[in-house]
């Protein structure tokens, strides 16, 4: 479906896309909590199923928040095609990477930042696709995600594309995180407060 920015359809999307960021960053928040308690020597199975559960929940929310975001940019609700979205992703990651490099060539970056060495790496041209795949298998109830056959698990996705993931991640941060959470109007949350409360 067509919208326009600012229509009933685009304020939706608007706040599921916030609600998505929010989402995300709960589930990367609890995954370096309990990333930190694996470190630090709490090996129980109980905080690894949590750790990964958190991982792969901080991927899907991460995913369908830039979904949400290509949709708004093509002002089109309608589905696209896996393909067509890894590219979209691998052009993104490419674009960030770029951003960063020049704001440290430029003088500009904040005295915190990452060497400039860090983004200057090419991104693997499997890696929107290993994305979307890892977002599917580990979404669905799939024997791929235990035991996945000529597929990538979790910690190898981890081991080899988390840097990429967290740079959509915090750069997402800055444009769409709501500083006011209660002021916010969160649409059907707010009916959906009201049906608990009885």
């Amino acid at each position: 479906m067509k919208f326009e920015i600012g229509d009933e359809t685009d304020q939706a999307l608007t706040t599921t896309l916030v609600h998505e960021l929010v989402l995300c960053k709960d589930s990367f928040e609890r995954f370096a909590a309990l990333a930190k308690m694996n470190i630090m020597g709490r090996r129980e199975k109980a905080i690894k199923i949590r750790c990964h559960d958190a991982y792969a929940s901080f991927l899907h929310h991460l995913y369908e928040f830039y979904v949400g975001c290509i949709k708004r940019d093509l002002r089109n609700t309608e589905d696209l095609q896996g393909k067509v979205l890894d590219k979209i992703f691998n052009c993104e990651v490419k674009k960030l990477l770029k951003n960063r490099v020049d704001t440290i060539n430029g003088g500009y970056a904040p005295s915190w930042e990452n060497h400039i060495s860090v983004y200057q790496v090419e991104v693997p041209t499997e890696f929107g696709t290993q994305f979307r795949k890892i977002r599917n298998r580990t979404a669905h109830a799939s024997t791929k995600r235990s035991s996945p056959k000529d597929e990538l698990p979790l910690g190898q996705f981890y081991e080899k594309y988390h840097g990429f993931a967290y740079l959509l991640f915090y750069s997402a941060q800055g444009c769409w995180t709501v500083k006011d959470i209660e002021a916010h109007d969160w649409k059907s949350i707010e009916e959906f407060d009201l049906a608990v409360q009885g």
